[in-house]
């Protein structure tokens, strides 16, 4: 039996989105509803699971949502008969948005990758209720972050005005696992279009002490449609948050995630 029908679906409970893809093409449709649910309650912590076969153990995709949330925007939904979800196809290990393929990230990696089995230590273990309590803390400290930092730069894109919250994230300038004593701060924290927190977390943007938008050195080595994106972004200044941006963090993203 294949291994996806093991996760739980976010409707049962779940922080995973279990879909069946066409067996051709591994065509598939999400719903906003759904999608916009998962965030809310998850942020961009959760599965996208896509599977096709029942009988192949391993023929399943587990596919972070962090890593191809970029790829969720307003403009790429669909239109006509199926509209409000998105649409998309898995053709040679990449991620292909139906309504523009040009839009696309490579997920062959995570092609059969293995799914958390299923915990076996009893309820009244001290351990097991230990490391409950910690991920409900994580939880709770994230959810904290993100509504301090959207709230921070008035529940909008600080460089798009953007306001749709489903399509905010509230992004680290220090990275989440690169410093404990930041996670929490709002002042390490930026309020971004998903398509923009991809370019910042990718290192492809960051800013100055200023807030001024600074473009990688490496960008003449960049495709020309990330090209075009970032020449938008030249000269484009973030908001001025109502508790400034600590300089240190913004040093640090740029000397440390800057490419």
């Amino acid at each position: 039996m294949n291994k996806a029908l093991d996760i739980k679906n976010w409707n049962e409970g779940g922080n995973s989105y279990v879909l069946k893809g066409n067996s051709k093409n591994k065509w598939v449709g999400f719903q906003v509803t759904v999608i916009d649910e998962l965030v809310k309650k998850f942020d961009d912590e959760f599965n996208i699971v896509i599977w096709t076969d029942p009988d192949l153990e391993n023929d399943y995709y587990c596919i972070p949502f962090s890593s191809v949330k970029h790829l969720f925007v307003e403009e790429r939904m669909t239109t006509g008969k199926f509209k409000n979800r998105w649409t998309a196809i898995i053709k040679d290990g990449r991620f292909l948005m139906h309504s523009n393929q040009k839009y696309s990230e490579d997920i062959s990696h995570f092609y059969s990758a293995e799914l958390l089995p299923k915990s076996s230590i009893e309820i009244n273990d001290d351990f097991f209720i230990e490391n409950a309590k910690a991920e409900i803390n994580v939880r709770y400290g994230q959810s904290k972050f993100r509504k301090g930092v959207l709230k921070n730069f008035n529940n909008k894109c600080g460089l798009t005005g953007i306001s749709e919250s489903s399509l905010i994230r509230a992004s680290h300038i220090v990275p989440w696992a690169h410093r404990k004593d930041c996670r929490g701060d709002i002042t390490n924290g930026i309020s971004l279009y998903c398509e923009i927190d991809a370019l910042f977390d990718g290192g492809y943007i960051s800013f100055s002490n200023n807030y001024e938008v600074i473009i990688s050195d490496k960008f003449d080595t960049f495709s020309n449609p990330l090209k075009e994106q970032l020449n938008k972004l030249r000269e484009r200044k973030l908001d001025r948050p109502k508790k400034a941006l600590k300089p240190e963090y913004l040093e640090y993203h740029r000397k440390i995630i800057l490419k």
